[in-house]
């Protein structure tokens, strides 16, 4: 009676044994991945199974490969996913979402390897080989060929657990904050990612950029090519995490002068001081129709440019504070065009400095227009005209230090 018993148990153990190798011990089976001794299986893991002999495709199904997952009291749970050939000799499942941390169970069912090598042929491979050979230039290409050489597998069952330790991003680094970027240059960015272990990785291939103005700026690789004038926000993603957010400014510059954006007007004129955005004290409108007038002038541009954003700087304090006291900062702004006049036309008669005053002319009514194109600037300045009225000024000698840059070291 116990030999009978002992019996039994060791015909139960070899049977679960091969159950659960399944398959495993058969011939022209290379490898499995990832097999029931793996460890730290990740959750983007795919099923391979490679044999030594090419696979018969027709052979291959859509649940040639089947995936479960195992749930505590409930029924396995079947991943979908795409069973495909990975190669002439390698069957590949590839699930349709990364796998969760579980353990999984594998059927792989029987399909057909081709073995066409010349040794050790049976007489039924010879004699298909031969009828074959009447009708085709390739026997391989003979479905009875085919056949006579088909080699069934044996089914695989076997289990793995995931246990995805691959580790996580915790943070996205941009390596330059707010950039100011010429609309004529381009710039490089790099973004850095920090992982949970404290290890760090450029990933600038990888990120998705994320811009508030797509119209702005381009990213290719890490380069960034401006597209137009204007502001943009810029942030990184990977892996679910964003990096910090930064500004990009493209700008136009002309003879070294850099150009504020261009405002918006119903914004820029909603309000009084209307849009200041590089806070020089000079609405940026009547900057940009300064820079582009008098930069690019044939003769002094810079020296003109400068006594223009003078004035345009004294008429933004007359819109702020149009009363008497404001009536110095003009008048130095003024003092300081008919110093530079009277520099230039030292030499001359009285009427070529009359035709070089006339010539050069800087405070014209286009100026004006500009800087006072609005009913309440121009209600502002009648203000400024009211309070100096009836004053009495007199005139003082105009000197270099009612400049507010040296136009004598300009050198023009």
């Amino acid at each position: 009676m116990f030999k009978n018993i002992v019996k039994l148990f060791l015909i139960l153990s070899v049977s679960i044994n091969l159950y659960a190798q399944s398959g495993f011990s058969q011939e022209h089976l290379v490898s499995v991945s990832p097999d029931n001794l793996a460890t730290f299986v990740t959750n983007d893991t795919s099923i391979e199974i490679e044999f030594d002999l090419n696979i018969d495709e027709n052979s291959i199904k859509k649940n040639t490969i089947v995936l479960k997952r195992e749930i505590e009291s409930t029924k396995n749970v079947k991943v979908d996913g795409t069973t495909t050939m990975k190669n002439a000799t390698t069957l590949i499942f590839i699930p349709d979402e990364p796998l969760l941390n579980a353990k999984y169970n594998v059927k792989v069912k029987k399909i057909r390897l081709q073995d066409f090598s010349n040794e050790n042929k049976t007489k039924f491979q010879k004699y298909a080989q031969k009828i074959c050979s009447y009708f085709y230039d390739d026997v391989k290409k003979c479905f009875l060929y085919r056949y006579a050489c088909s080699i069934k597998t044996k089914e695989i069952k076997y289990s793995f657990s995931v246990e995805d330790i691959q580790v996580q991003v915790v943070s996205l680094t941009l390596n330059k904050s707010n950039i100011q970027l010429n609309e004529n240059n381009e710039t490089d960015i790099n973004v850095t990612a920090r992982y949970d272990d404290n290890s760090t990785q450029d990933v600038t291939q990888d990120v998705e950029w994320i811009m508030s103005n797509n119209s702005i700026i381009s990213i290719v690789n890490n380069k960034i090519t401006p597209l137009g004038e204007g502001t943009t926000t810029l942030q990184a993603k990977y892996n679910k995490q964003t990096s910090t957010q930064i500004q990009i400014t493209v700008y136009k510059e002309i003879n070294g002068y850099k150009l504020p954006p261009e405002p918006d007007p119903t914004i820029n004129n909603s309000t009084l001081l209307g849009i200041d955005s590089n806070d020089n004290g000079v609405r940026d409108d009547v900057e940009i129709y300064v820079i582009k007038r008098f930069a690019q002038d044939l003769e002094f541009p810079k020296t003109k440019t400068a006594i223009a954003m003078q004035y345009a700087w004294a008429s933004q304090k007359i819109l702020e504070n149009p009363f008497i006291e404001t009536k110095q900062i003009m008048s130095n702004a003024i003092g300081c065009k008919f110093y530079w006049i009277r520099q230039k036309s030292k030499t001359l008669t009285v009427f070529e400095a009359v035709q070089f005053g006339v010539k050069h002319r800087i405070y014209d009514s286009k100026v004006k227009d500009i800087i006072f194109n609005t009913r309440v600037r121009i209600e502002r300045k009648f203000e400024y005209n009211n309070a100096l009225s009836g004053q009495i000024f007199q005139g003082k000698e105009k000197t270099i230090d009612m400049c507010q840059i040296n136009i004598n070291e300009i050198g023009e």
